[in-house]
């Protein structure tokens, strides 16, 4: 008897290493499983058939015209996919504006829904619920109040872990990390520069970062500030944006962990890398810019759909401001600046933070030899059994 059918997708890089990861565990349980789907360069590594790879849209479009256009064509070329494979499950992985199209079908035709990296739903627009209710069988939340909020409201979910720190090394005591005390006194931090890893991101927190860079060592000099970029194109474009300031820069590629383990203090984009900085119990200031257009609508509509008041993951999984963030854009460099400024002067809240974050990573990662990979194939495997 061959092994079940299982149609993935994903629209994103981060989503394509978790889906590639899921694909491991689920090979365990069936060795002639037969993948295909939505599929990055690692799923089609791990054996995944790609109808369409979207990871790769930022690279191969430009105007926003021409995605939305090339988006529509590949969703309906998934629909029709669904259709006609008629899979055993769909494991639609993160990215709702992709993956909610291919849900509606699913369950159209009887096919059931796993859906893995549960919809913020709790953050914003909360009426989604309903869409949530509809369209999925299961979900797989990544944080800990996910599960008791999507129950509380109708949704099968479970708890699975989050499988950020599959790949990070065992979380260290807070004995172990670098002295704060030492680099108080002295003078000689060690910072880490995180301005993420979408084109982006790297575009609008590089200069402000150099210029805070700046401020750090006109206070100290001996501070030692490492930027860290995800591969070589990412180093490439930090460059760019620092322009004149290049020359400035320590850069490291693809290091963060080992730049993370090093460091007293960090300034970081927001995004799931705050929860890395977390667990190597790294203090830190969270930022983001937006562009102009995003802040108009911002302030006309989007904020009027939000239903948390703390943006960043670190402090929304904390319950509480452990953190400073300046989201969703910058005020002003000066602000950025004295706020990294007073955090770093500040030695009793430095001490305080390094304890919180390392108390409210703990409990996200699997203990090993699970990942959490592995408890997310257990749920996809019941809903394919229950379903034969």
């Amino acid at each position: 008897m061959s092994g079940p059918t299982i149609f993935m997708s994903c629209a994103e890089a981060s989503g394509d290493h978790h889906a590639s990861e899921l694909i491991r565990s689920l090979r365990k349980r069936y060795p002639d499983a037969r993948f295909v789907g939505a599929a990055g360069p690692k799923m089609q590594a791990e054996g995944c058939e790609c109808i369409v790879d979207l990871t790769q849209q930022a690279a191969m479009l430009g105007s926003i015209f021409t995605k939305i256009f090339y988006f529509r064509r590949q969703v309906k070329k998934l629909q029709a996919a669904i259709r006609e494979i008629q899979p055993d499950v769909l494991v639609p992985v993160d990215s709702p504006a992709l993956n909610w199209h291919l849900c509606r079908v699913a369950k159209k035709v009887n096919v059931p829904v796993m859906y893995y990296v549960a919809p913020q739903v709790w953050a914003w627009a909360p009426w989604r619920i309903k869409k949530v209710r509809k369209f999925t069988d299961h979900i797989a939340c990544l944080l800990p109040f996910e599960e008791e909020y999507f129950r509380s409201r109708g949704v099968n979910a479970t708890y699975v872990g989050h499988p950020l720190f599959d790949q990070l090394p065992p979380q260290r005591d807070e004995s172990e990390c670098p002295s704060l005390p030492e680099a108080w006194m002295s003078g000689e931090w060690n910072i880490a520069m995180l301005p993420g890893s979408r084109a982006g991101e790297i575009g609008k927190l590089t200069g402000p970062f150099v210029q805070t860079a700046r401020a750090i060592r006109g206070r100290w000099p001996k501070a030692k500030i490492t930027f860290t970029a995800v591969d070589e194109t990412a180093k490439e474009r930090i460059l760019a944006a620092a322009g004149e300031a290049a020359g400035e820069l320590t850069i490291v590629v693809a290091q963060t962990p080992e730049t993370l383990a090093n460091a007293h203090f960090a300034l970081a984009a927001s995004g799931t890398v705050t929860l890395e900085v977390a667990h190597f119990g790294v203090p830190m200031v969270i930022a983001y810019n937006v562009g102009a257009i995003q802040k108009f609508l911002y302030r006309l509509i989007v904020r009027h759909l939000f239903r948390i008041k703390l943006l960043t993951l670190v402090n929304i999984v904390a319950g509480r401001g452990v953190v400073p963030e300046l989201m969703p854009w910058i005020p002003s460099q000066e602000v950025l600046d004295e706020t990294v400024l007073r955090e770093l002067e500040d030695y009793g809240t430095l001490s305080h933070t390094r304890k919180t974050l390392l108390n409210i990573t703990k409990p996200l990662a699997v203990e090993p030899p699970r990942k959490a990979s592995d408890n997310i194939a257990d749920l996809v495997a019941n809903l394919i059994d229950t379903d034969q």
